[in-house]
């Protein structure tokens, strides 16, 4: 008898019709499997948009699962039997006749509805409910959708350090504060290790023991659930306060979190490039397409385009190829200031290295051609995806709400550090603009945590250090 432990596919219902995912995949990730590109429709020229970003920093994939609106599809994890549709197009939003209003826009100006019916307020009162129901957004939660997610537990946690993101710095963040001898708590959405889990390579910069940034990141996060020191809360750092350090939202659960010390990790978001066409279904950030490719094992289009302003765009030329997804080109504005080592692969794998930058994608409902410009003039490349990989910046809501900026004793907006041991905010990793920075740089700062909030409440009967 053997014993086969594949995990069996779950399946969900999307607009009446039955969609197989396999465990762990996300909605985004199963319906982009399943051919469908179009997610979401923009709010005034109706204009096709989908899967973007991958980790719910775009606004391009909301979904309505089982009457709860405004859901993520790249965040969501398919759980099996949803009810799932998406928000905005009539009659759908692959195939929506409001997409014509792209034909007049002239005439469409910004405040054009309150001209118009300024002086017929009978009239004004028809449009805003017509405008409404066009504009698909805004719709409220069924009463069992809004009972499902209403905070039922609202709980008060006091720990000596709270770790805000779970990637490979606030890991070893948390690794090195409960090495000190703190309670330690770790918040994240979604699972540990963060975008790091989509890297199969080591970050320009980055040093560590392990063959990948993913292998780091699964190691880390091993050692961190085992940790008696260390609990972990699949949530969401809503905000801080004055007397209140952090409110965390954890699926029915609303927490407020009294902390000494802080370590923030919340790493750091993709850049896009302004071009026209650029908001189109298959133009992605590099973070969605390392998701697709390596955590939800889908693979991102048929023939892509990459778009490198940096080192990252020249290592998922290769990932793509090593999926099967034949790469038309690397367009770089700069590809003389690269490294011989990394076009070197590319352009031996037969790929042309353009040098120029996109001005367009074209196609009706995705991207289907490139219209590049450079010195030699423009030029058109077939694409149905477009993969924009250009230098991140920091995600600096919780830091800068923090006011962690103060002399002496944590990190300045640069990134550059100015740090003591008396720190009770510190931020790491790409979240403090410092991408390249080491597990060990980040584990000092757990420690430096620690150090700062132990000293504040002094020693505990029982505590030990390990």
């Amino acid at each position: 008898m053997t014993d086969d432990r594949t995990p069996s596919p779950v399946r969900f219902t999307f607009e009446g019709r039955s969609v197989e995912a396999t465990p762990g995949q996300t909605l985004g990730g199963a319906l982009h499997a399943d051919g469908v590109r179009i997610l979401t429709r923009s709010f005034k020229y109706r204009r096709p948009r989908g899967y973007t970003c991958g980790y719910g920093a775009c606004g391009n994939c909301p979904l309505t699962v089982d009457g709860l609106p405004g859901v993520n599809a790249c965040e969501r994890p398919v759980e099996g039997g949803e009810d799932v549709r998406r928000e905005r197009g009539w009659p759908s939003a692959g195939v929506d006749i409001f997409r014509a209003s792209d034909a007049v826009a002239p005439l469409l100006t910004a405040g054009f509805q309150f001209r118009l019916f300024t002086k017929r307020p009978r009239l004004a009162h028809l449009s805003e409910r017509v405008m409404a129901w066009v504009a698909g957004a805004g719709r409220l939660p069924t009463p069992q959708a809004a009972a499902a997610v209403r905070a039922t537990t609202h709980e008060t946690r006091a720990v000596d350090v709270t770790v805000v993101g779970g990637g490979l710095s606030g890991l070893a963040a948390a690794l090195g504060a409960a090495a000190d001898g703190a309670s330690v708590l770790l918040v994240h959405r979604g699972a540990l290790g963060g975008r790091s889990l989509g890297r199969t390579s080591t970050a320009a910069g980055r040093t560590h023991t392990y063959d990948s940034d993913r292998d780091a990141a699964l190691a880390l996060a091993g050692q961190v659930e085992e940790h008696p020191r260390i609990e972990v809360l699949d949530g969401t750092a809503v905000a801080t306060f004055d007397g209140v350090d952090l409110i965390v939202v954890s699926r029915r659960r609303r927490i407020r979190v009294t902390t000494p010390a802080m370590v923030v990790a919340t790493g750091s978001y993709d850049v896009p490039l302004a071009f026209a066409g650029n908001d189109k279904p298959g133009v992605m950030l590099a973070s969605a397409v390392r998701r697709l490719l390596h955590v939800e094992g889908v693979r991102p289009g048929r023939r892509a385009v990459v778009v490198a302003e940096n080192a990252t765009g020249y290592e998922i030329a290769q990932e793509l190829l090593a999926a099967g997804v034949t790469v038309t080109a690397v367009v770089d504005p700069e590809p003389d200031a690269r490294a011989v080592a990394l076009v070197a692969p590319v352009a031996g794998a037969g790929v042309p290295v353009v040098s120029g930058r996109p001005v367009r994608v074209v196609g009706l409902r995705g991207a289907r051609r490139v219209v590049v410009a450079g010195a030699s003039g423009r030029r058109r490349l077939r694409a149905d995806l477009v993969v924009v990989s250009r230098p991140e910046r920091p995600a600096e809501e919780l830091r800068w709400q923090r006011h962690y900026v103060k002399a002496g004793d944590t990190y300045a907006p640069t990134g550059s550090p100015a740090a003591s041991a008396s720190d009770t905010t510190v931020v790491v990793g790409s979240a403090a603009a410092l991408p390249a920075q080491t597990l060990e740089d980040a584990t000092d700062a757990g420690h430096r945590a620690a150090r700062a909030a132990l000293a504040r409440r002094g020693p505990r009967v029982g505590d030990q250090t390990p």
